[in-house]
């Protein structure tokens, strides 16, 4: 059985809600689990820069280092607190990468992951030749094998964990 599950997140409702799934999944297999978030490298206009100083136009490195983290952050207390309350050991990793699904691997790979769990939105026709898909991606190039959650629609489920996050 699986030991070590990486459950990679986005901070959407649907990657939330595949997480969600995959702690469960890791309770009953008795695993820990991994959490990654991976933001690109120009994603600027995407994370809360209140903390930069006025005068400046675009965030500086450590900025956007600072911004990205503590957003990863907020993204995972939902997925972090499910695993608490479940007893999953749980720890995360925020990357900062050109490509998402590389750093996916690489990090499954880095943990010693026998299993990555993940979401997939269902994306077709244009809109999936357009975008592109993390998942499809991960799952070609992976060494690891890749559950993939599909889920079903937007929004998070009934029992989704309410938090608020720490100020």
């Amino acid at each position: 059985m699986f030991k070590k599950i990486l459950i990679p997140t986005d901070g959407s409702a649907l990657a939330t809600q595949a997480a969600l799934e995959g702690i469960d999944y890791a309770k009953m297999a008795g695993a820990e689990v991994i959490c990654v978030f991976v933001a690109g490298e120009n994603q600027a206009a995407v994370f809360d820069f209140s903390h930069v100083k006025p005068e400046s136009h675009w965030p500086t490195d450590e900025e956007y280092k600072q911004a990205v983290t503590d957003t990863s952050k907020v993204f995972m207390t939902a997925i972090r607190d499910a695993a608490k309350a479940s007893g999953v050991k749980f720890s995360e990793e925020t990357y900062i990468s050109k490509s998402p699904s590389a750093s996916i691997i690489a990090a499954a790979e880095k943990n010693g992951c026998d299993l990555i769990f993940m979401a997939s939105r269902g994306r077709t026709g244009w809109e999936k030749v357009l975008l592109g898909s993390v998942a499809a991606k991960v799952i070609a190039s992976s060494p690891i094998p890749v559950l993939v959650y599909k889920v079903k629609k937007e929004g998070l489920p009934p029992n989704y964990m309410d938090y608020t996050p720490a100020e």
